[in-house]
């Protein structure tokens, strides 16, 4: 019998399951799935990157209008949990059906729950921070991902990939604290850099935790309880914890359109990056993704004219490097 970890890696392609896997079907065949179904689930990562960019930069509309992230985030996941339970109906999928009951539905919360929480804290950064390095702050998300599915899922995490990761920290401290890296280790970093860092660690559990749901739940099932989990919480926070008024768009046209458009792009993104997930290694899927972080630096020079520092911008190419680096390794 394969183990748990080789039922989880297994493509959802025709004639490739776990009797093959054990030994009953042909060698090159099976080698052969299995690369079209990678490559397949990094299209879909790629996919899911343009999305999350267009996402982004609605968001950081948004603040500059006076949202706040608790409110853009409650807005967002109303929006996606109706996009994703109607797309749901509309392929045939029960939306909040999740298979063997506890045992997977235990992890579609907590992807809910940690993937929730980490765009919270991205929202939060890019109302502060420069668009382009909040988004290579969240995008070192691969990173953390690696390590957790090397923890969790048992996923190959050899010598030079710890190297990789090595370095990419070093590229992280030229973006937070470009003046001076040494001044982390003083506490020089902004609360806001370590918000968008520690949203980057609690998205690397929620792609992990797909993993562990295993590819029995759809993944239009995880953006839909996502959605329901985000809208029940943000709004309680907003209005209750945080004790703010309750923000409507005006009434033009545009701003309805960004409000749904931060929900429609989220919901593609996620259901794209879901299925990417349940066919591909969970380290070279996420690190599919960081193409947002040379959209995110020039958004920031188009739009808001703002230029990054020699000593962040070799920071980000070398976060860059290490994940591509990585993502080629897996």
């Amino acid at each position: 019998m394969p183990s748990e970890f080789t039922r989880l890696s297994l493509p959802s392609v025709p004639g490739y399951n776990a009797t093959a896997a054990a030994g009953g079907g042909s060698s090159s065949g099976m080698h052969l799935a299995a690369r079209r179904t990678r490559r397949k689930g990094l299209g879909l990562a790629g996919l899911s990157a343009v999305a999350f960019a267009l996402m982004t930069l609605l968001v950081r509309m948004l603040s500059d209008q006076g949202f706040t992230a608790l409110q853009i985030m409650a807005w967002r996941c109303i929006v996606q949990t109706v996009a994703a339970s109607l797309a749901s109906l509309a392929i045939g999928v029960r939306p909040l059906h999740v298979p063997q009951g506890w045992r997977n539905f235990r992890w579609v919360l907590v992807r809910a729950v940690c993937g929730g929480l980490g765009h919270l804290l991205y929202y939060a950064a890019l109302a502060h921070l420069p668009m382009g390095v909040a988004t290579v702050l969240f995008f070192t998300n691969p990173l953390w991902t690696a390590l957790v599915a090397r923890w969790a899922l048992d996923e190959p995490f050899d010598r030079r990939q710890r190297w990789l990761a090595l370095t990419c920290l070093l590229g992280i401290a030229l973006v937070v604290a470009p003046s001076s890296p040494l001044l982390l280790l003083l506490g020089g970093a902004s609360a806001w850099s370590l918000a968008a860092l520690l949203g980057a660690l609690s998205v690397a559990v929620a792609y992990v935790s797909i993993r562990l749901a295993g590819r029995a739940v759809h993944p239009m099932v995880h953006v839909v309880y996502f959605g329901i989990v985000g809208a029940v919480g943000n709004t309680a926070a907003s209005l209750w914890l945080a004790g703010e008024p309750w923000r409507w768009p005006d009434a033009a046209v545009a701003a309805w359109a960004m409000v749904g458009g931060v929900g429609v792009m989220a919901f593609l993104a996620q259901f794209l990056m879901n299925w990417g997930l349940q066919l591909a290694s969970a380290g070279p899927v996420v690190m599919m993704r960081n193409v947002d972080i040379a959209i995110g630096f020039v958004l920031d020079a188009a739009l808001y004219q703002t230029v990054p520092s020699a000593a962040s911008s070799v920071g980000a190419a070398v976060i860059a490097f290490c994940v591509i680096s990585m993502g080629a390794s897996g």
